[in-house]
């Protein structure tokens, strides 16, 4: 069931999905905050793919958390749209990394949203710890930076 966690294209993560009811106003519109939440599940879904799903982590004490984060909209989306995520490697230091996060509308490739993340990785006992060497070795070779 891989797939359900979207594709390596291009040197690019891509993650399609479809908006939902439960993602729009009563006008059904997309609300401005569920764009943070397609990413969110875009970068999970990512990590995911590479081997690493978050229940495992966590097993391991460890936990991916946002610590920075900056998004600007531009265009709106709307209920029964088919849109999708593409995230990119920006920089990937020792314990943090930086990703830009696009969405787009399927149906003519509009851009929605931009986001750029630094997500950085927390031990046990809630303090900055390195990414497992393992995940940077599969983020290095699958997105460039």
């Amino acid at each position: 069931m891989n797939f359900l966690d979207g594709e390596i294209r291009d040197k690019s993560h891509l993650y399609y999905f479809r908006v939902q009811y439960e993602d729009t106003d009563i006008g059904g519109i997309v609300y401005h905050a569920k764009y943070l939440n397609f990413v969110e599940r875009a970068r999970s879904a990512l990590i995911r793919k590479l081997g690493f799903p978050a229940e495992e982590l966590l097993k391991k004490n460890l936990s991916i958390v946002v610590k920075k984060l900056y998004c600007e909209w531009q265009n709106s989306c709307t209920l029964g749209d088919v849109i999708y995520v593409k995230t990119n490697l920006v920089q990937c230091k020792k314990a943090s990394l930086v990703l830009n996060q696009l969405i787009f509308s399927d149906h003519d490739n509009k851009k929605l949203s931009e986001t750029e993340v630094t997500l950085c990785f927390l031990n046990k006992n809630m303090k900055a710890t390195r990414i497992p060497e393992s995940l940077l070795k599969s983020l290095n070779s699958i997105l460039p930076h």
